[in-house]
């Protein structure tokens, strides 16, 4: 099985139809699953297309998408979410989410419905805002030898190389909100390959 993330969380990477369809040939050759997080799906900032292996026809047959509401609703608190692929996954998938879903209060199963039924402007609203903050701080940061912002493509998070200042992420992180009083979260939070990043909404 191979797990997707696009657009990724934090790095804000949007993967190309060319990319997706490239890793779904190395799927198919060794027979692996495809399961594609696209919960950022609403947040991509203009200029950058969303593809998904869900929509190729050669490889649909093993893709699994999960999303949720959580991101393109700002409605996290609320855990509602799905999964869709093949026929054969959805029918045995059913009962696991039947079994483990129950005593779920219907009003949040209605609540994604309409939710997913008609257009809201609230993904609209926080793409426009986390692309104008993306701006400001890579403004605020051309030029700097010390400082590298890395431009997202989407999301909600902008990371910033800071492996010049000498500092690790979470050092770094720790400077800046004991000198400066601002947070962030040091690279290392998401895993092992960023320690020397810092991310910032």
């Amino acid at each position: 099985m191979l797990l997707l993330n696009t657009p990724h969380n934090p790095t804000g990477a949007v993967l190309s139809a060319e990319e997706i369809a490239a890793i779904g040939e190395l799927c198919r050759k060794h027979d692996l699953w495809i399961i594609s997080d696209e919960v950022y799906e609403q947040l991509i900032f203009d200029g950058t297309k969303f593809a998904s292996p869900f929509d190729m026809a050669e490889l649909a047959d093993r893709t699994i998408v999960v999303s949720s509401i959580s991101k393109s609703h700002a409605a996290p608190g609320f855990r509602s979410g799905w999964a869709a692929g093949p026929e054969e996954f959805c029918e045995r998938l059913l009962p696991v989410s039947e079994t483990m879903l129950f005593g779920v209060q219907p009003f949040i199963a209605d609540m994604t419905a309409l939710a997913l039924s008609q257009h809201f402007d609230t993904a609209d609203v926080m793409r426009g805002n986390y692309a104008r903050r993306s701006a400001i701080v890579e403004k605020a940061f051309a030029g700097s030898n010390l400082i590298k912002p890395m431009a997202p493509e989407g999301g909600m998070f902008i990371l910033l190389d800071v492996s010049a200042t000498g500092l690790g992420g979470e050092e770094f992180a720790w400077q800046l909100l004991n000198e400066e009083k601002v947070a962030v979260m040091p690279g290392s939070s998401f895993g092992a390959q960023p320690p020397a990043s810092c991310g910032s909404r």
